[in-house]
């Protein structure tokens, strides 16, 4: 039996899932009235309460996204327990939504490519590889493959790898896969690797385990300390651009009543990524727990201060 292909959807069916997903996580417990003003086109053209109940049944069956309704709270909800990866389903959306913008505007406009500038060119170089250990993943077969280490800036470290994939991770503009070798957890640049072989003999997916091991990092190395809580204080400028782009999904405002600056507290292993999180913000921001990581930081300033 083959897999059930996903339906190609319109921009408008891209808006209103997205929409409807969106509203829910910020807002739980609306009412259908509600919901359907909220992702209908304009108030001349409302979507039927048959459409909203068709949407709710494509975000289930589709994308794993499971909206359900309380009687208790007279609304509905995103029941987030039975529900696949809803960041990644709103990522995902959004590169949809993106897309078809795009692809809207080339039909009317040979020129409009030349009024967007993406960022580089990794996306594009990487598809190869996406698609064949996307594929190994969702069959759950191994992969071997030749890795290009960064770590070496005077020649290419090349080293063969046979790993069990378990899921795809970007992070800055480039994609992982995360999985595991023969010595324990680890991940792999998609740009850096080569002569991807898939093999025949499956394995057991341990993606929720995987994941759990790495929801507690900023970026991709979970070795270089123990789970802590990180506390930092932002100048107050810097408040809308924190708040918009966390650096972790654990980041909480603390310190409420401080309006000088803006103050929060990570639950994480602190890793070199994360050092490198808040030294991109110099003088805009002051580690303040733990002890530790701020002489680190400021040892890092230091250095830095003395190359000048």
């Amino acid at each position: 039996m083959k897999n059930k292909e996903k339906p190609n959807l319109n921009n408008s069916q891209v808006y209103q899932t997205k929409q409807l997903v969106e509203i829910l996580k910020k807002s739980p417990f609306e009412s259908m009235g509600n919901l359907i003003n909220y992702i209908s086109p304009n108030r001349e053209n409302k979507i039927s309460e048959r459409t909203f109940h068709r949407i709710k049944a494509t975000l289930r069956d589709d994308y794993g996204i499971v909206v359900k309704y309380s009687r208790a709270n007279e609304g509905f909800y995103l029941d987030e327990e039975k529900s696949i990866n809803i960041e990644s389903f709103l990522s995902h959306m959004e590169i949809l939504a993106t897309g078809e913008q795009i692809s809207h505007n080339l039909n009317g406009n040979n020129n409009s490519l030349s009024f967007i500038e993406f960022e580089n060119r990794s996306a594009i170089e990487v598809i190869p590889n996406f698609k064949s250990v996307l594929d190994a993943i969702q069959q759950n077969f191994p992969i071997s493959f030749i890795h290009n280490s960064f770590y070496y800036y005077k020649e290419i470290k090349e080293q063969e790898y046979t790993l069990n994939p378990y899921y795809l991770k970007q992070y800055q503009n480039r994609w992982y896969v995360v999985g595991e070798t023969e010595k324990g957890y680890r991940t792999f640049g998609l740009d850096r690797i080569k002569n991807i072989e898939t093999g025949t003999k499956k394995f057991k997916s341990k993606i929720n385990e995987a994941k759990e091991k790495f929801s507690h990092v900023v970026g991709l190395n979970t070795m270089d300390h123990k789970l802590q809580t990180i506390k930092l204080s932002f100048h107050i400028s810097q408040k809308l651009y924190v708040e918009s782009l966390p650096l972790h999904n654990s980041q909480k405002q603390i310190n409420l009543d401080n309006h000088k600056s803006f103050d929060i507290s990570l639950n994480i292993h602190p890793n070199f990524e994360f050092s490198q999180q808040i030294l991109k913000y110099a003088s805009m921001v002051k580690v303040l727990e733990p002890k530790w990581l701020a002489e680190e930081i400021k040892e890092e300033l230091r250095k830095g201060f003395e190359n000048y």
